[in-house]
């Protein structure tokens, strides 16, 4: 286990005087399998007349508030301490002919590609509604012809369904140039073909819709990286900043997380704050001021750090 203090800073400066502001933020972590949040806080700068806490719903912690004094600056900082023991912490290729995965050089064995589908068709009750969410389109993702045929080429055929999952994984990886300035927040996975680049949010896009394109519901993933890493670790990239990946549902292991951007299955350095279909499910901050108009900065920094 691992525990981590989480600071997010968010810092917006406005050109004009802006008169009120309301404000919805998913930067608080989740309470789930391989996660604990031991204790967390959200401080907002001028001081608002308005804050509650909600759940959204796919489960999210969504903090909300409302500034209601005149303001050119805003400052929201989100500060958490986590726990984070990962059920398949140290998931890798063990290389072995049949394809087969070890956890931290444990051989473990899992469905195929082909039964896990059948598993997921079979579903019922609440298990098939929750499915189901992770099965259909949404509005940042896609089914369409390129997706399809892209997701074949590791999602086309039987074999060890992690085997096919990694290889899809790889190929991503490998595919894309990693480029802060290639997208937009607003950016589809046809934008990502189209311009060969992006970032963490496209390549979790891209892998999510191939998920889905082949049968098996893909969740789109928010959270954190640690910033520094360990002794002999190599830095990843999406420290220091929000970072998203992707997650399967094979339902004989549950939901498995990996991260397309650094070519991994999640290990104890990551820490989940939102999922839902897409990027605009689980985007960190969002809202709406009320101002004469004129530019606005955005300022985001991220300290992830071992304690204890």
């Amino acid at each position: 286990m691992t525990r981590f203090k989480v600071v997010h800073l968010t810092e917006y400066s406005y050109e004009s005087p802006v008169t009120s502001s309301y404000g919805e933020v998913r930067l608080l972590p989740r309470q789930s399998v391989g996660q604990t949040c031991i204790d967390s806080g959200l401080f907002v700068e001028p001081n608002p007349t308005d804050t509650r806490e909600r759940l959204d719903f796919w489960g999210n912690r969504v903090g909300y508030f409302h500034v209601d004094s005149q303001h050119t600056e805003l400052r929201i900082r989100a500060e958490s301490t986590v726990d984070v023991d990962r059920p398949y912490d140290g998931l890798s290729n063990s290389g072995s002919p049949d394809g087969g995965f070890s956890v931290n050089g444990m051989a473990m064995s899992g469905p195929t590609l082909f039964n896990a589908v059948s598993q997921v068709e079979s579903l019922a009750g609440d298990a098939r509604v929750e499915a189901d969410s992770y099965l259909l389109g949404s509005p940042r993702t896609s089914f369409d012809h390129v997706v399809r045929d892209y997701a074949a080429r590791s999602l086309g055929f039987d074999g060890p369904v992690l085997e096919r999952i990694g290889h899809l994984m790889s190929r991503i990886h490998q595919d894309f140039v990693f480029a802060p300035d290639a997208t937009q927040v607003t950016s589809t996975v046809a934008d990502l073909f189209e311009s060969g680049a992006g970032v963490c949010q496209d390549f979790a896009h891209l892998a999510v819709s191939s998920l889905r394109a082949s049968g098996l519901p893909g969740r789109y993933v928010s959270g954190y990286l640690e910033t520094d890493p360990p002794p002999g670790q190599a830095k990843l990239f999406g420290a220091d900043v929000s970072h998203a990946w992707a997650s399967a549902l094979i339902p004989e292991l549950g939901w498995v997380d990996f991260d397309p951007t650094n070519d991994q299955f999640i290990n104890d350095r990551y820490i989940t704050t939102a999922w839902g279909r897409d990027y605009g499910d689980v985007a960190p901050v969002a809202g709406v001021i009320y101002s004469d108009g004129g530019t606005t900065a955005l300022k985001v920094s991220v300290d992830v750090s071992r304690v204890g």
